[in-house]
């Protein structure tokens, strides 16, 4: 069977044209969309990374800086202070960027750390310091802990977690988001009062008690078994329903439990240190939820 002869030179140049012009439209649709393509496979891969670094922080890091990243016996991590420039990275006077501190905090832990306000030391987790995650779990659980900034960096004065550090040069009362408006003159008063309209805060739903047992952190630093928490950092809450009334005298059950969440130093459990826990719950919940967390502990 014979081909098809194209005996007229111009046609021959117009089909080649043709031809050419199809060629460069198949390769900058391929180039346009190619882009697009690659764009929605780094966030699929981002995607999973931070699925897998939540698990990873569930088994490793939940326990003492909350299921939510807030801080419960370690630090708190989800904190408006803790992403900000002039926070965290200046206090310890870090050299690099804020995601490179959290790898290599992660990665070779605190161990020759002796004397910490916190009660537990952080491990060593990266497998080149002797851990037991390999370097693509620690970047896993690097992107779940930046993952928060955006949620973070939305918080409100009495929305940032932070809890001060005792061991930096940047005095107590001028660290977290309050203390930060404190250096430049400001109460959280007069910032949200310049904030527009749109940007108010408006008050979230009260949370259940047992959420926030858990988003607090209290399950990592004490026992009680209808939360199905064994921590042995502070006292066991199993039997408080039954010793809450005998702790201080002329103080009821209730008003000793409110008062030892909202002011957890006024008094200490004998064989447990103090300033280990948290003093900012009144600023972390609302008034109702701690009325709520109360009446749910001193209940058998």
């Amino acid at each position: 069977m014979q081909g098809i002869y194209i005996k007229s030179p111009i046609l021959k140049i117009l089909i080649g044209i043709l031809a050419t012009l199809i060629t460069i439209g198949a390769i900058l649709l391929v180039a346009f969309t190619e882009e697009i393509r690659m764009e929605e496979q780094a966030a699929s891969w981002e995607g999973r990374s931070i699925e897998n670094g939540a698990a990873l922080y569930a088994t490793a890091c939940a326990s003492c800086h909350g299921v939510d990243g807030k801080g419960a016996s370690g630090p708190a991590l989800n904190s408006y202070y803790f992403f900000t420039d002039t926070g965290r990275i200046q206090d310890v006077e870090f050299p690099g960027s804020l995601r490179q501190y959290v790898k290599l905090t992660i990665a070779a832990g605190r161990p020759s750390k002796q004397q910490s306000q916190w009660p537990v030391r952080m491990p060593t987790w990266g497998a080149d310091y002797g851990g037991p995650y390999r370097d693509d779990q620690i970047e896993e659980i690097v992107d779940y802990v930046m993952n928060w900034r955006e949620s973070a960096l939305a918080q409100t004065p009495y929305e940032d977690p932070w809890r001060c550090f005792e061991d930096v040069p940047t005095p107590c009362d001028e660290q977290g988001f309050v203390g930060l408006l404190k250096r430049v003159g400001l109460t959280p008063e007069e910032y949200l009062a310049g904030l527009p309209a749109e940007a108010q805060p408006t008050p979230p739903p009260a949370r259940p008690a047992e959420l926030l047992f858990t988003e607090m952190g209290c399950n990592g630093c004490h026992a009680l078994t209808k939360a199905n928490a064994a921590g042995a950092v502070g006292p066991d809450l199993d039997p408080l329903p039954q010793v809450a009334g005998e702790r201080i005298p002329g103080m009821s059950p209730e008003e000793y439990v409110y008062e030892s969440i909202v002011n957890p130093d006024a008094y200490i459990v004998e064989g447990f240190p103090p300033g280990v826990m948290p003093t900012n719950y009144a600023q972390r919940m609302s008034e109702e939820e701690i009325r709520s967390l109360v009446d749910w502990l001193l209940q058998p």
